[in-house]
């Protein structure tokens, strides 16, 4: 989908090892990662090891095909939710902002592709009853 910046050097290792996972990989969900991953770097927002972990597995299980990228979407809404309010009981609320905003997107997101995602017989051709 998008790379911000081709030659961007990752200050947040976390970060660093979320684009280590997407090189190479081929599915929208990957390339969506990817992309946002660095513009987040980039303005030196953090991730919590939770959804670190939670992101890359959604990474390599949408690459092979065991977990759908609704399904990725619909996870990393919950994990970045999950966030939002740890960070805001903290009062770091610059990140629990941002954390609340990833949950929203991958909602919608998730949203989005369950309407605009071929099931594997409509790849095949056959229409849904």
């Amino acid at each position: 989908m998008f790379k911000v910046k081709q030659n961007h050097t990752f200050q947040n290792p976390m970060r660093q090892q979320i684009d280590q996972t997407t090189q190479g990989k081929q599915s929208d969900y990957a390339h969506a990662v990817g992309g946002v991953n660095q513009i987040l770097d980039r303005h030196d927002i953090g991730i919590s090891s939770r959804s670190q972990a939670s992101v890359i597995d959604n990474v390599k299980k949408v690459e092979t095909g065991e977990r759908s990228e609704v399904n990725a979407h619909q996870r990393e809404a919950l994990n970045f939710g999950r966030d939002a309010f740890e960070s805001a009981k903290k009062g770091n609320y610059k990140q629990a902002g941002v954390e609340a905003f990833g949950s929203t997107v991958n909602g919608l997101a998730s949203l989005f592709k369950s309407i605009y995602t071929e099931t594997p017989s409509e790849k095949q051709g056959i229409p849904p009853h």
